[in-house]
């Protein structure tokens, strides 16, 4: 068996946001406790940080692609850009 055990619940809210609990047994709390003085505030800086640079990504992309295509739509600010972002989504392809 494992000794570091730890789950999340996310559930998504009605504004499209999102509420995650974060599970973690005692020794994998001991090692956050030992790696950052305040975990929580580590794992805060590291969602974060990582949610910025795919939001830069996914901006830049958006971009480059009303530009392409010259559909820019008005006043568009960073946060209009990124939320109509379509997330790929992949098929599964059937055999027959």
């Amino acid at each position: 068996m494992n000794h570091l055990n730890c789950t999340s619940e996310l559930s998504e809210t009605e504004e499209g946001g999102a509420v995650v609990t974060l599970t973690m047994n005692n020794v994998m709390y001991k090692c956050m406790k030992s790696l950052a003085e305040n975990p929580e505030e580590w794992i805060d800086n590291a969602v974060c940080e990582r949610s910025r640079i795919e939001g830069d990504r996914i901006y830049k992309l958006e971009l480059d692609r009303h530009i392409e295509n010259g559909t820019m739509p008005t006043n568009p600010t960073k946060a209009s850009l990124i939320l109509g972002y379509e997330i790929p989504t992949t098929e599964s392809t059937e055999t027959s």
